[in-house]
């Protein structure tokens, strides 16, 4: 027999209540489990995203220097190659009077006796470059075969065909800059 006025339905009292606010409670802790998850895996996701899309670029972006590369005064051409996973670069051509008097050209001005008959053609003269981000290569050495003396090195591609090649001693402010176009 039902002695209040509601309905045989609808129970009170203070275990059927909290009866019902564990059981929203326990479907409110699992949908906030289930949103952090979520959210974890998202992030993950996200982060995923981005490692392989910038280990791939930097692998791109890294390789835009490779080539050949021709001095602003149209005198001189250097190839720019990867060598035990850094950037080097070799004479290939420079102006004279004839093919012939470029082969003779030695490697005179070097301060080690040793390497004086090394020919001007084909020798290293960029080498351990490597790449740093934001269209800058650094962390190298440039020989300057005029002088004999090897330089710090840093290049920095200013366009998709051109590049500064900035040689310095110490720091980047004492040194000499100078202006490459890629050859076509």
């Amino acid at each position: 027999m039902n002695i209040s006025n509601k309905p045989a339905r609808f129970k009170t009292g203070v275990p059927y209540v909290y009866r019902y606010w564990w059981k929203i409670t326990k479907c409110a802790n699992g949908l906030l489990a289930i949103t952090e998850r979520l959210k974890l895996a998202s992030r993950l996701g996200l982060l995923l995203v981005f490692i392989a899309t910038t280990s791939f670029n930097s692998d791109h972006d890294a390789n835009r220097l490779l080539g050949v590369w021709e001095y602003e005064e149209k005198n001189l051409r250097i190839e720019i190659f990867e060598e035990d996973g850094h950037f080097a670069g070799k004479m290939i051509w420079f102006l004279s009077s004839s093919e012939s008097m470029m082969n003779s050209y030695r490697d005179t001005e070097n301060p080690e006796p040793k390497l004086t008959t090394r020919p001007l053609i084909g020798l290293k003269l960029v080498e351990k470059l490597s790449y740093q981000g934001n269209d800058t290569w650094g962390s190298g050495k440039i020989y300057d075969p005029n002088s004999g003396y090897t330089w710090d090195a840093q290049i920095h591609l200013t366009a998709p065909n051109t590049v500064v090649v900035r040689g310095y001693w110490k720091f980047k402010w004492i040194g000499k800059s100078m202006v490459f176009n890629r050859s076509m």
